[in-house]
This record gives structure tokens, sequence and C-alpha cells, in this order.
């Protein structure tokens, strides 16, 4: 791996660095670390704004009226796919038990899958989860017969018997698992690290002419993650006033995440690293099969870790 390319000790430039990003957790934690000044101690000013839509989120970056995005890995590949010249600069976060695929007791791992009626909900990071784990285990996507669970929930489905298995939230996978404590747990987001993921993204021009502020949002970010380890019940009650959650909501979900720090980060987003070498390629496959995109790309090409070497 060469030296990075850039200053660790660079000042943010002197403008706002704009992020937008669609509602998420990952979202709210980063507007976490900005209500408590971790990332105005690095000398960043920042505004942070909800996309109601990826179509809203696609225009803002194209246009240039964001510098940044919070985003799912998936989305990142999307927006990469459409043509837009930005680069994956941080992992912020990554799913362990937020995503899973339960299927019936007489099923015993992904491979067991095949010849199967599995429902998703089309979009879906769960339908990312089943397209990531077949190719993980070597399963051709075609060996499984996807059920597209319309507006209904992947898990009752399940429950109901109309499917061999689903590919589901957390929240969902608990509440089918208390219907029907026979049902097995094939698959969860944490046997494939990365796979389930938001990171930051950032406009090539931004990257180029203001790195400073890419650096210090890093630094922030790395802040935020002590932050988050030793005040966590601060972090639930501000995600919970910002996403108007029921605090046992917010603390469920956030215990299906793991946060990334700078050292994870210098591993996985360079050659050697799982998220680098792995994971999204893994990703593209599973976005070019599920119809995300059009056409396959490059994602390494996608991935910058010259911010966090």
């Amino acid at each position: 791996v060469p030296p990075s390319t850039v200053d660790a000790s660079l000042p943010a430039e002197p403008s706002i660095f704009s992020i937008a990003g669609r509602p998420s957790l990952s979202l709210a934690m980063v507007r976490v670390a900005g209500m408590h000044g971790l990332l105005g101690e690095q000398g960043l000013s920042t505004r942070i704004t909800d996309a109601p839509s990826f179509t809203d989120l696609k225009s803002s970056l194209e246009s240039g009226t964001v510098d940044a995005a919070v985003v799912s890995s998936d989305d990142a590949v999307r927006l990469a796919s459409a043509g837009l010249p930005i680069r994956t600069v941080l992992l912020l976060t990554a799913g362990t038990s937020n995503e899973a695929i339960l299927g019936r007791d007489d099923l015993a791992g992904i491979p067991s899958l095949a010849g199967q009626q599995v429902a998703v909900s089309p979009g879906s990071e769960g339908e990312l989860l089943l397209q990531g784990a077949l190719v993980e285990q070597q399963v051709p996507p075609d060996a499984v017969q996807v059920v597209a669970a319309e507006g209904l929930d992947p898990g009752a489905m399940l429950v109901r018997g109309d499917v061999s298995a689903a590919a589901m939230t957390g929240e969902q996978a608990a509440v089918a698992l208390a219907a029907d404590p026979s049902l097995q747990t094939l698959y969860t987001a944490g046997d494939y690290p990365g796979l389930i993921s938001h990171v930051l993204v950032v406009r090539q021009a931004v990257a180029d002419e203001r790195p400073g502020q890419i650096v210090a949002f890093i630094r922030g970010w790395q802040e935020f993650y002590a932050f988050d380890r030793y005040q966590q019940d601060v972090v639930i009650a501000d995600v919970s006033r910002l996403t108007k959650q029921d605090p046992t909501a917010v603390a469920f979900g956030l215990s299906g995440l793991s946060n990334y720090d700078l050292a994870a980060n210098a591993v996985e987003l360079l050659p050697g690293g799982e998220y680098f070498d792995r994971t999204i390629g893994a990703i593209v496959a599973a976005a070019l099969v599920s119809g995300w995109i059009d056409d396959s790309i490059d994602g390494q090409a996608l991935v910058d870790g010259s911010f966090v070497q």
C-alpha cells in the first residue's frame, strides 16, 4: 500500500461542509456528533439535511448542493453506477443483527435455500443480505426463487407457511421468532461484516479541493466513536428525539449496529482489507442481480482509503 497523499494534520477549509442522507440511524448518529460539538471541535462547520428519497439525494449530489452523503453501501454503488463522481471515504456503521434470514426448522444454512421460495421486500437491505449471502456461500442466484413481499412483512409470510425462508429486519425477525420458535436463523448481517453498512461518500471535487474538511469529519467521527462507547444512554436519547422513535426501539436498532473507528477504516478501505478486497464486489454483484443497477462497476474504484491511512 503506497503512503497516503493526504496530510492528516490538514485544517478544515473555511466553508460549510454540507451533508445529506436518507433518514437512518447512521445519519442520526452523525447529527448527534454535530449536536455535541464533536465535529465543530475539529474546526468543521456542517449543515446536515434529510433527503426524502434516493432521487432527491442523487440530484443534490449531482447539482453540488451537498458535498457529502451518509448512504448505505449499496446506495453508494447505485450512485456510482449512475455516473456520479463520488468516493467512499469512511465506513460509519455495519449491521450485525439488524437484518436476518430465517427459515423452516428443516433448513440448515444458506446452501439449503436452493430450490426454495424466499420472501424479501424488494429493494430492501434484506434483499441485499440474501443476494450477498448467496454470493458468499457460492449458491447460484437463480437456484433460489425470490418471492416479492410487496407491502407485506416477509416474516409474517414465513410464519404463515407461504414460503420456506424470508429475509427481514431485526425487529421483524424478533416478532417472527416469538410467533414460531421453531424457525431457524440461517444468516445475519453479522455473518458478512460490512455487507449491510453505511458510509460517507463525498463528491470528487470536494475530495480534490477541500480535503481538510474530510479529514476533520473523520477526526470528529473518531471522537463520536469514543463518546458512544461511554455515553450510550445519551446517544439513545438523542437519536430517539431526532427520529421521533421510542427509546426502546432505538436501543434495539442501535444494538444491531457496530460502529467503525479510524483503526478499522485504515484496514478495511485499503487493499488487504475485507471491505476493499471482497465486500464491495459482493455488493456490486448483489445490486446487479437485484436489478438495482443495469451494468456492473468497479467497486474498488469507488473506495478511497487515502483519508484514513
